[in-house]
């Protein structure tokens, strides 16, 4: 049996797109296959012809993937945030949690932002970001240089302007644009599908469905320290090697908020530190 490998770029009830060498073919998989989450996204296939039809024999083992956006084998993550809808830092930093916890590299992007400047100053020590406008083309080309030869997932808020932005990097409309509620100031879901855009040779972008809420990544509470680099620098000044910066004493990460620790960054801290402890309780309760 002759096999080739591709691509999964987009994935509708039964079927999957595949993008090979020879073009992208719509498949169907084997039935040990059909499991929630045994195909996603991003995933390299293997596929063999019957037929008319083109099925999927096997997944190759992944470097990564995340849960929400659904996706796999993911190298950079841009976590948009605009003036509107009102940015949602707490989102960001469960979105960089999960990236830094799988091996993706997180970059923040302002977008829209011939509207408004917005401040990510709290974010120098943290990762990569930047300003775009899909409108005027401001940062276009740097996020273009970022994102070639890599498989990139788009995640935000909806309305945040993932499409647009995505659409301004294909120099074409390739996908819906949708618009912000205005009385409310959230955005109408346009995109309902993770789903691959390729741009040149191994070049892909992942648009995903619009969200507003994001649960922390699974990991013990103790060890969310271990994914905010800027606050887990000051740990050897803490009289604690263990110290998880929220009530123990002489803790240095406390000293430094606002002066090398941003006082919103740490806020959020202790509100993912809780929601994790949450659900280590409500597990084993």
């Amino acid at each position: 049996m002759k096999t080739s490998c591709g691509r999964v770029i987009k994935a509708v009830a039964s079927k999957f797109w595949v993008d090979t060498e020879d073009g992208v073919k719509v498949c169907f998989a084997r039935k040990k296959l059909k499991a929630d989450g045994a195909i996603r996204v991003g995933d390299r296939a293997e596929i063999s012809r019957e037929g008319k039809d083109f099925v999927i024999e096997r997944i190759l083992p992944r470097t990564n993937a995340l849960v929400r956006p659904y996706i796999a084998n993911i190298d950079i993550c841009l976590i948009l945030l605009a003036p509107e809808p009102a940015p949602d830092f707490l989102l960001a930093d469960k979105v960089i949690v999960n990236c830094l916890a799988e091996g993706i590299t997180p970059v923040l992007v302002w977008n829209k932002s011939d509207l408004e400047t917005g401040d990510l100053s709290e974010y120098n020590d943290v990762c990569r970001h930047l300003a775009v406008s899909a409108a005027t083309g401001e940062g276009v080309a740097a996020v273009a240089e970022l994102v070639k030869g890599k498989t990139t997932c788009f995640a935000g808020q909806s309305a945040v302007g993932k499409s647009s932005l995505i659409n301004a990097l294909s120099e074409s409309p390739v996908l819906e644009v949708g618009e912000l509620a205005k009385k409310i100031k959230r955005g109408r879901h346009t995109t309902r599908r993770t789903e691959m855009i390729t741009l040149g040779e191994n070049t892909y972008l992942a648009d995903t469905c619009g969200f507003s809420m994001l649960d922390a990544v699974d990991l013990p509470p103790e060890e969310l320290r271990l994914y905010f680099d800027d606050m887990e620098r000051f740990r050897k000044e803490c009289r604690f090697n263990t110290c998880l910066h929220l009530d123990e004493p002489d803790c240095a990460v406390k000293a430094h908020i606002g002066c090398g620790v941003g006082a919103g960054r740490y806020e959020r801290y202790k509100l993912i530190y809780e929601e994790l402890c949450d659900r280590r309780k409500n597990k084993y309760d």
